[in-house]
């Protein structure tokens, strides 16, 4: 057993000192015959002298001071403490897995906030459950009544469980993550076949689930996904942020009207973007870029400025298709009287940008 850290360690910390500062009065106390703390001393377990190797197991230890005599809930808490113990270590195998998941995703410029949120779901699916362990051993102290007990879980089964819970929840993230590319979902599902490839179902209990079953399910949802890709134009919008939020709604709509879609990810330059366009499936990109300044007018009118520039690819080689930029003003008293939305479906509307854009 490697020597453990985190969470649990600091909970059994605080358990250990609120026992010491309280063992006087405990010691006090007379207990009934039946009790643990009435008997003999027992003779202390070899796993209680410190850092233990257990070849093939993952092993969690929890302690509980006294609890008023109450002796089955000292036994939970320090079950529930062991268990925290326990779960701390599998759960390293699956942190590291989702970092690596998470930093091939930035390198490709996917979608960060849905991997984040497919790291969280992962890790909760990742957890086990105390039918999946063992209890392997349990100490009473007599001279402090803190009671210590130890829970196992063989490697194999527990590197196989979570294997196959996080193959299973990347199968319900393609259709619970409305929000992700449809490129995402194809890598998530890709995923969850390497998954379920390494899982060995002869160590798992047979309610834990059919593998031809689960591999049919997830062939079948990865067709469904490479038939439903886009194959369109998607628009895409590259802006300060306050004006980005002013012209994204409206630029979202007219996207739908010429039969693209307007992905809300910011890009900077051309390849990135181009590849934005890739991870949403689409053949064509319209790049539109967007920058304002604002001037003082006569009468105390302000006038305002907007420049779109308008850039259209082949996604599939990345070649520069048409260019085309516009200008046109806006008045107003005040900055926030300024139309930039509409001002910008005008300029779309030119006739030398609509060859760009549709």
């Amino acid at each position: 057993m490697t020597k453990r850290t985190g969470r649990g360690h600091v909970a059994a910390g605080m358990v250990l000192l609120l026992v010491l500062t309280g063992c006087a009065g405990e010691a006090a106390r007379t207990y009934p015959q039946w009790h643990p703390c009435a008997g003999e001393s027992q003779a202390l377990p070899a796993w209680m002298h410190g850092v233990e190797v257990l070849d093939g197991y993952y092993v969690g230890v929890g302690q509980a001071g006294p609890m008023g005599g109450n002796f089955f809930l000292q036994k939970m808490r320090a079950r529930d403490l062991a268990l925290v113990d326990l779960l701390d270590q599998v759960q390293v195998t699956v942190e590291s897995s989702m970092e690596l998941m998470e930093s091939q995703t930035r390198k490709a410029h996917g979608d960060l906030s849905a991997t984040r949120r497919a790291t969280r779901r992962l890790r909760v699916a990742s957890s086990l459950t105390f039918t999946d362990v063992t209890r392997a051993g349990s100490y009473m102290d007599p001279s402090t009544c803190t009671f210590w007990v130890r829970y196992t879980v063989r490697r194999d089964i527990a590197d196989n469980l979570v294997a196959l819970k996080q193959a299973k929840a990347l199968h319900r993230m393609t259709y619970d993550e409305e929000g992700a590319s449809p490129a995402q979902k194809l890598r998530w599902i890709t995923d969850a076949q390497a998954r379920l490839n390494d899982v060995d179902f002869s160590v798992l209990s047979k309610d834990a689930g059919n593998k031809n079953h689960l591999t049919a399910l997830f062939i079948a949802r990865k067709a469904e996904l490479e038939q439903s890709g886009i194959r369109g134009t998607v628009w895409m919008l590259s802006a300060p942020e306050a004006l980005r939020a002013t012209l994204a709604p409206r630029l979202s709509s007219l996207a739908e009207t010429h039969g693209a879609i307007f992905v809300g990810v910011s890009c900077r330059e051309a390849h990135e973007c181009v590849g934005q366009a890739r991870e949403y499936a689409g053949d064509r990109l319209v790049w539109i870029k967007a920058a304002s300044q604002k001037s003082s007018g006569s009468l105390g009118m302000l006038k305002g400025t907007l420049r779109l520039g308008s850039t259209r690819f082949d996604v599939h080689t990345g070649t520069l298709l048409a260019t085309h930029t516009v200008e046109g003003n806006v008045f107003g008293f005040h900055e926030k009287e300024f139309d930039w939305a509409g001002l910008a479906e005008q300029l779309l509307d030119d006739e030398e940008m609509k060859k760009v854009v549709e």
